[in-house]
């Protein structure tokens, strides 16, 4: 074991002068004592405004900058922050005066005003010179004494003159020419605009919808051509003319959709032209059969019916009964689907058209969200289509089958509507005009050996030959005249709402025209022959050629009315009611 004793001895150190120390440091003075604040216990302040001091969030701490001891740096390789040494004197950019005063006479002028055009001609009018003697710039260049990029050469007293390079005398030869009125391209070509001239006055035609005159369809296609062409109505089908017609009549009546047969004693199912929707009126034996088609919560009920070959559709909207003991009839009375369209099945409603509308287009818009559909041939068969601006389409309280009639009405159509499908069709009421039959082409053929019985009612009107057709509010006023009269007898005016078309005003006013002259409604009573048979089921609005025992005229169905006496194998016939016209033409 080593032991080793290790002491140190400590005493008063010796003085040290500052100087020795190299250190600039002196006695320090003393400082003042008396602001010096003792520190003793804090009194109470109000508890509630203390502020709860915790640690601050760290921010950015990546970003924070380190601060220490700066490193000595050398005193000799400070540079003092007053002049800046000069170095490469030889690259000084000539950024001083050295440029001397040249071409003085070469002014660059910053903004300068834009020159006046037109600047001679500067009267009230300020017009260009529309009409004077044509300017060519081309050929007043030429007319003057110096092309720049030719040669030129001067003699001076017999010498040739040679430019000094200290010239006294400059030569300035710029041509400047004269400002000139600016004149308009083709200010000379004059277009005098004036009515121009009608030639061939007797020719002229008056052009509107054509008729067709051939009969007999040609069957000719047109490969090359898919324009419109003339579409050819066909002949009606000619009627057999027998001496004996034997018709095994079929009639049945069920209820849809089940098919249920109904017991019914008579059956009347009739149309006029001026009505949309076929009537069904039959009678009913029994409570079992009224208990079918009696109309519960659901609504009315919905029958078919089927004569010869010949079936319509029908809605039951009422019925009445009578019975005693062992015998009870029951009266009802049904409604072809068009009805539907109509009160009390359809909501009224108002409108008016924001954007023009065609007629057309208006009707089948009042069909839309509807099963139904509109079948309107505007180029064909007719009534024209017009065309209504906005705010001329307006109506108040009008169910959707009101105004396709109105529609209708107003270009002088009328509505047919379909026998078994939710369809209507708008139809003129004259097809031809009266005047025109007998060269028109017949829908149907009735020869007087199917006529059973005849009645006929004379009804004369006076013979008018013009018609005036207005609007109200919108639209047009024209004149429709007869060709070839003076129109010194006219019908009461026409007044429509809706009437803006000038074709439509037309159709309206022949209509109008058509219902004049003396005239008679003829009855007949003939049988309803199969689809088949000619003639078959005879509508209204359709034309007609009746080749009586001693001539043979045409008229327009007014009304249908079909009889069939009980069901299954029942008589059945069909009463016409015909608008027969005597006049030239007809």
């Amino acid at each position: 074991m080593l032991a080793t004793e290790i002491g140190a001895g400590w005493s008063r150190a010796r003085p040290v002068s500052a100087r020795d120390a190299g250190m600039p440091w002196g006695t320090l003075q003393p400082a003042e004592v008396s602001p010096s604040l003792d520190w003793g216990k804090g009194h109470a302040l109000d508890a509630s405004m203390l502020a709860g001091w915790d640690g601050l969030a760290g921010l950015d701490v990546h970003l924070r900058a380190r601060w220490t001891r700066a490193l000595s740096v050398d005193r000799c390789a400070a540079s003092p922050f007053d002049v800046v040494p000069v170095k490469d004197l030889f690259l000084t950019p000539g950024w001083d005066r050295s440029i001397q005063r040249r071409d003085l006479h070469i002014q660059i002028r910053y903004n300068p005003m834009p020159a006046r055009a037109d600047s001679s001609t500067a009267p009230r009018f300020q017009r260009s010179d529309e009409h004077g003697p044509r300017f060519d710039a081309e050929l007043e260049r030429d007319r003057s004494l110096y092309v720049p990029g030719s040669p030129l050469a001067f003699t001076f007293s017999g010498q040739r003159y040679t430019p000094s390079n200290a010239p006294v005398v400059f030569f300035d030869f710029r041509y400047a020419p004269a400002p000139r009125v600016i004149q308009p391209v083709d200010s000379g070509a004059v277009v005098n605009f004036r009515p121009a001239r009608r030639l061939n006055l007797p020719m002229a035609l008056l052009w509107g919808r054509a008729r067709p005159l051939d009969p007999v369809p040609t069957g000719i296609e047109y490969p090359d051509y898919e324009g419109p062409i003339t579409i050819i109505v066909p002949p009606p089908a000619e009627p057999d003319i027998l001496e004996t017609y034997m018709i095994a009549n079929s009639v049945s009546l069920v209820v849809l959709p089940g098919r249920a047969p109904l017991a019914a004693s008579s059956i009347r199912v009739e149309r006029d032209i001026d009505s949309f929707a076929w009537t069904l009126q039959a009678q009913l034996v029994g409570r079992t059969s009224l208990n079918l088609v009696r109309p519960d919560a659901a609504g009315p009920k919905e029958v078919e019916l089927a004569i010869n070959g010949h079936t319509w559709s029908f809605i039951i909207e009422r019925y009445t009964g009578t019975g005693k003991l062992a015998d009870e009839r029951y009266t009802v009375t049904g409604v072809s689907l068009t009805q539907l369209l109509a009160k009390p099945y359809a909501p009224a409603r108002s409108q008016t058209n924001t954007a023009p509308v065609n007629a057309e287009q208006a009707a089948v818009f009042e069909l839309e969200y509807t099963d139904f559909t509109v079948n309107w041939d505007t180029w064909v068969a007719g009534p024209p289509d017009w065309t209504m601006p906005p705010g001329a389409f307006s109506y108040s309280e009008l169910t959707p089958m009101e105004v396709i009639a109105k529609l209708a009405e107003t270009a002088g159509g009328v509505v047919r509507p379909a026998l078994n499908a939710r369809e209507l069709t708008v139809l003129p009421r004259y097809r031809e005009p009266v005047w025109q039959w007998s060269s028109a082409i017949m829908d149907k053929i009735i020869p007087a050996a199917m006529v059973t019985d005849w009645g006929s009612e004379w009804q004369p009107q006076p013979e008018w030959n013009s018609c005036y057709v207005s609007g109200t509010n919108h639209g047009i006023g024209i004149m429709v005249r007869r060709a070839g009269t003076a129109g010194d007898n006219p019908t009461p005016d026409v007044y429509d709402d809706w009437m803006t078309g000038e074709q439509a005003g037309r159709a309206r006013g022949i209509a109008e025209l058509c219902k004049g002259g003396n005239q008679e409604i003829v009855t007949l009573n003939l049988p309803l022959f199969p689809s088949t048979t000619a003639p078959g089921l005879v509508e209204p609005a359709m034309l007609c050629e009746v080749r009586d025992i001693d001539e043979t005229w045409r008229g327009l169905c007014l009304a249908t009315s079909i009889d069939a006496q009980g069901v299954g194998a029942a008589r059945v016939t069909q009463t016409l009611r015909l608008e027969r016209h005597h006049r030239e033409g007809a």
